[in-house]
């Protein structure tokens, strides 16, 4: 059984009546240790040396008592049905409520009446152990406020009491909530910011967290714990990431106006065009260490791409008034001049100066808008109604040097969206050399009605709608029997047969008229007789009087119609004529060339049979002659083939045609000793006509070896050019005994020849000239005497 005393050092709350117990000697003895005086020394002893405990164990009560009662946490015991056995100090601070006021109170009656009803309430049986969980609880302060009190407890079993110490948390729970407040806050601001935002952590940029607006941006959603190059690749070749290794290791922010960003947003390798204003800052965590880079970016693209196309309407527009021909200029809403053009300086005499007006500003601005009369002209048009802006009186501007210039103003105002005036544009038509027009046509009237009245040639004007006659001359009237009056009351139907008169509706037609409003045509028409006569008229679209209508002018054509009748009845002789003499041309060549070759052949058993040396000199000369008039008649074959056939066009070999011609006319006397040099390449397939081509060749060729130095060396024959998708350039050169050049033109000319050169028929070089003209080619020489001759030829590419 225990004592009082030890009940009191297991329990302090019991200290006080043990104190009063032994101070009044009230101590339970056994009546056999009162009759026993050794007993009783044993107790006396036994009393002095409790009596030091107890005063002993009273001091730690005390120094117990005073720590527990300055504990900022409140301590406290409470029995198995819980309510409180003892209270330390702490309680008015925390609870503001006395702990003795506590003594005896359940301990459910002081909490909040949510944690009463939850299922949080302590079980003190002691069926979880002596130790309890930890726990946290809300209490309601005397003044009605909530204090939270976090407990840890401990069981006593054997006495059945609980004693607990609370700690405070109520501060710990409102920096909490402020800090959940103040993330909620942050949270709805980065969240509902009207910018981009992100957070990159660590030298990969990993993002942490990014907003809606920043997902719309990049048109991307499953990006947290991804990398910004796995995210958005597209970034490294535009020096995104070397910015942010700058702000990551310097600290240092970035910051971008309109920055041109590409973004695959697609994911398929098209990159769209995003203008950002943004910003990377570094992040930085409790040491102050750079951990990670915020992100913030507005996009501006819209705003980029509206300003540019503003800019460049602006460019046009500032263009357009540059380019137009005629003096315009604007100004704002005050009057001053803020753009203008050349036109609009030649018009005035002089440059303006920018944001100054060009009219004198003395002007009563209220009388010339009354008025219509400006006078600040930019004010003026800036103060107009879009209905006042209509007029169109004429102002007279004077230059510096004090000439005048009559001038049409065209002010259009500039609006904003509220109907304010902010500007206008101004054309002025220089109307002076109209005006003088005017003056000069009305001076004019009498001389031209003059000329329409005394004009040789019949003339007349007809309405367009009703071809009613509105004015005939005189001429008219002599020449068609009808009197002035009767033309006037006629129309233009009346003096055309009944089979021309629907041909005349139609082509009177003014959609029919050509570009020029100008109009001719061969008609017949009757006279007041009833005779028809054919004639060609002039037909004019003019005003007259205020209207539409047709100024015509009437040729009278018989006689050249029975000419005309006559010169192609010549023609068709002509024509027959020319045909038989080709025909005839041909058929003697080739009969005389047969004959020809008969005396040649003869020749030659002459000079291969004589022995005497007269014979064969004559025979010699026979020969010649024979020769000469044989190339003659070639040349009129060629002459007649070249004007009778047409073209027959095919691929032409250049190197091998110009082979042949020049071994058929190698074995000539002439050509003994020549050095031929050919060089021709041929890029593409050359076409033309044969036959022509070959003609071409063979009279250059002949004639350069005609032509050459007699008994002297090194003569040669070069020939050079190329082929290619349009042409041949073909040179032909000698160094021959030349041409002087006063005969260069004439050498083309037909039965031309050189007086004193060897004997030729003098249409070589004409048919020559012929068949390149033919071929849609040209012919050029330089030549010089004794130096030599170089004719060069181009010819067209005649390729299907």
């Amino acid at each position: 059984m225990k004592t009082k005393i030890e009940t009191a050092e297991q329990n302090p709350a019991d200290s006080t009546a043990i104190q009063r117990e032994l101070k009044t000697g009230n101590i339970n003895c056994t009546a056999e240790t009162v009759r026993s005086g050794k007993e009783y020394e044993a107790g006396r002893q036994a009393k002095e040396k409790t009596d030091t405990t107890v005063n002993s164990s009273q001091e730690s009560l005390e120094d117990l008592r005073k720590i527990l009662d300055f504990s900022m946490d409140l301590i406290c015991s409470c029995d198995e049905e819980g309510k409180f056995v003892w209270v330390n100090k702490a309680s008015e601070r925390i609870l503001g409520i006395q702990r003795e006021a506590l003594i005896g109170k359940k301990y459910i009656d002081l909490l909040f009446h949510e944690d009463k009803e939850s299922s949080t309430q302590e079980d003190f049986s002691g069926k979880n152990g002596p130790q309890l969980p930890i726990f946290e609880k809300r209490f309601l302060h005397s003044n009605g406020t909530i204090v939270y009190l976090q407990w840890s407890a401990v069981w006593d079993g054997t006495k059945n009491r609980c004693y607990f110490i609370g700690r405070d948390t109520t501060n710990e729970k409102k920096i909490e909530k402020a800090y959940k407040i103040e993330r909620q806050r942050f949270y709805n601001l980065f969240s509902q910011a009207p910018s981009c935002m992100g957070i990159l952590k660590g030298p990969d940029y990993i993002f942490e967290l990014a907003n809606e607006l920043y997902l719309q941006l990049i048109d991307k959603r499953d990006i947290i714990g991804k990398t910004v190059k796995e995210v958005l690749p597209e970034l490294e070749s535009q020096g995104i990431f070397e910015i942010l290794d700058t702000v990551y290791k310097t600290g240092e922010t970035f910051s971008a106006n309109e920055m041109l960003i590409k973004l695959d947003r697609d994911g398929n390798g098209k990159l769209t065009d995003a203008y950002l204003n943004f910003i990377y800052q570094a992040n930085r965590d409790i040491n102050n260490n750079i951990d990670g880079i915020l992100v913030f970016a507005n996009d501006v693209t819209e705003q980029v791409v509206s300003r540019k196309k503003i800019e460049e309407r602006e460019k046009m527009y500032r263009d357009l008034i540059h380019k137009l021909p005629v003096a315009t200029y604007s100004c704002d809403g005050e009057g001053q001049i803020t753009i203008y053009n050349k036109a609009a300086v030649a018009l005035w005499g002089k440059e303006p100066q920018i944001g100054k007006d060009m009219w004198s500003d003395s002007w009563n601005m209220n009388a010339a808008k009354k008025n219509h009369e400006p006078g600040s002209l930019c004010s003026l048009a800036a103060a107009l109604t879009e209905e006042e802006a209509n007029f169109r009186k004429e102002i007279i501007i004077q230059r510096p040097n004090g000439e005048k210039r009559n001038v049409l103003p065209y002010p259009v105002p500039f609006r904003n969206a509220k109907g304010q005036i902010t500007g206008a544009v101004i054309v002025l038509v220089d109307i002076t050399e109209m005006k003088l027009a005017q003056k000069q046509l009305k001076k004019s009237e009498k001389k031209y009605r003059y000329l329409f009245d005394n004009n040789p040639m019949p003339m007349w004007i007809i309405d367009l709608v009703t071809f009613k006659f509105l004015d005939v001359n005189k001429m008219a009237v002599a020449h068609y029997g009808y009197s002035r009056e009767e033309f006037l009351s006629m129309t233009a139907l009346d003096i055309r047969p009944n089979n021309d008169k629907k041909n005349f509706l139609k082509c009177s037609d003014t959609s029919e008229i050509n570009q020029s409003n100008y109009n001719r045509g061969k008609w017949n028409h009757i006279r007041k007789d009833g005779s028809v006569f054919p004639v060609e008229i002039i037909a004019h679209d003019i005003m007259y009087e205020g209207s539409r209508a047709r100024l015509i002018l009437s040729n009278d054509i018989t006689d050249r119609t029975k000419a005309e009748i006559n010169l192609e009845k010549r023609n068709k002789e002509l024509l027959k004529t020319n045909s038989e003499l080709d025909k005839f041309v041909y058929s003697v060549s080739h009969d005389l060339r047969s004959p020809l070759t008969s005396i040649l052949g003869l020749l030659s058993f002459i000079e291969t049979e004589s022995r005497e040396a007269d014979t064969v000199i004559h025979a010699e000369m026979i020969r010649s002659s024979i020769n000469r008039l044989d190339d003659f008649i070639k040349n009129i074959l060629s002459y007649s083939r070249n004007k009778r056939t047409g073209l027959r066009v095919e691929k032409i070999s250049l190197n091998e045609t110009l082979l042949e011609v020049v071994n058929s006319l190698q074995s000539t006397r002439d050509a003994k000793g020549i050095q031929y040099d050919i060089k021709v390449t041929q890029q593409r397939s050359f076409y033309t006509d044969r036959l022509r081509f070959n003609t071409i060749l063979e009279n250059l060729i002949s004639n350069a070896i005609k032509y050459q130095k007699k008994e002297e060396s090194g003569r040669y024959i070069k020939i050079a050019g190329h082929a290619d998708n349009e042409s041949l350039h073909l040179t032909i050169a000698d160094n021959g005994i030349g041409i002087a050049p006063a005969y260069h033109e004439k050498i083309y000319d037909m039965f031309f020849r050189l007086s004193g050169k060897k004997e030729g028929s003098g249409i070589g070089l004409y048919i020559v000239k012929d068949a390149i003209e033919i071929l849609q080619g040209s012919i050029a020489i330089e030549s010089e005497e004794e130096i030599g001759t170089i004719f060069t030829i181009t010819l067209k590419n005649l390729k299907p």
